[in-house]
């Protein structure tokens, strides 16, 4: 373990990253440790790293052992995970329904994660069509305010989130997106033209997990005219994709 370096008086981003070193000073040779024995570790004083144990265990991220005084990792990170595990498990469960429906349509295929007021391309399966979609690379986040996919998270949730999503924009693109999120609830599925690579056009459907909550959508995206002139049998083909990975992780669909 790197000792941390600078004044214990540091920044915001100091203390976060000390906080980081003390849960990462847990290794499965060392369960449990003592004050001292952390301090030594890190490289700073009893009382520095007193500080960051009890917010950490009022994060329920530490636990402090009432008998020894040691500390140990809390189950709060147990939660964090399991949230882990349950993205990788959805993109493993999905890919070969995102296979079946890139070679259905023949349209470039995402698969999104919704992260807070964002969305990350978890997959994406390139399109055969000579002029396809590759707008999205896997790893990139997406503010949910652009792209079919975020429209089709938004449409789910109510219109204080929604407002809430669209508060740092300008009022033109705000009314925008809010007029793309009803289109979507009256319509059954979100469509964009353009808003993030002009000339695309894509077709989303959110993917609800067991307790009726949005974890992502599923889109399809391609040649705008091409997707235009496509788009009941594109929306009707994404549904069915939605709901064959809602089955394959156990969920059902509300």
């Amino acid at each position: 373990m790197e000792r941390i370096e600078g004044s214990e008086s540091g920044s915001d981003l100091q203390t976060v990253v000390r906080a980081g070193a003390v849960l990462f000073a847990f290794d499965q040779n060392t369960p449990e440790l003592g004050l001292s024995q952390l301090a030594t570790k890190l490289g700073l004083s009893k009382a520095a790293v007193h500080r960051l144990a009890q917010t950490l265990v009022s994060l329920g991220l530490l636990e402090q052992n009432p008998t020894t005084r040691t500390y140990r990792l809390g189950v709060r990170l147990l939660q964090l995970a399991h949230v882990v595990q349950s993205s990788l498990d959805i993109r493993h469960e999905a890919r070969s329904h995102l296979r079946d429906l890139r070679d259905s349509t023949g349209e470039t295929v995402y698969l999104m994660l919704r992260r807070g007021d964002g969305a990350i391309c978890a997959d994406r399966i390139e399109g055969s069509h000579p002029m396809r979609d590759l707008s999205t690379p896997p790893g990139t986040t997406v503010p949910l305010t652009i792209g079919a996919s975020g429209t089709a998270i938004l449409s789910t949730l109510d219109d204080t989130e929604v407002e809430g999503a669209v508060r740092s924009l300008d009022s033109k693109t705000a009314a925008d997106v809010i007029e793309r999120v009803d289109a979507a609830r009256a319509r059954g599925f979100a469509m964009t033209r353009g808003d993030i690579s002009e000339g695309v056009g894509a077709i989303a459907m959110p993917l609800l997990d067991d307790r009726g909550a949005v974890v992502g959508a599923v889109s399809v995206g391609g040649l705008l005219s091409r997707v235009e002139a496509s788009q009941v049998e594109l929306a009707a083909a994404v549904t069915r994709t939605v709901v064959e990975i809602a089955e394959a992780m156990g969920w059902k669909q509300v």
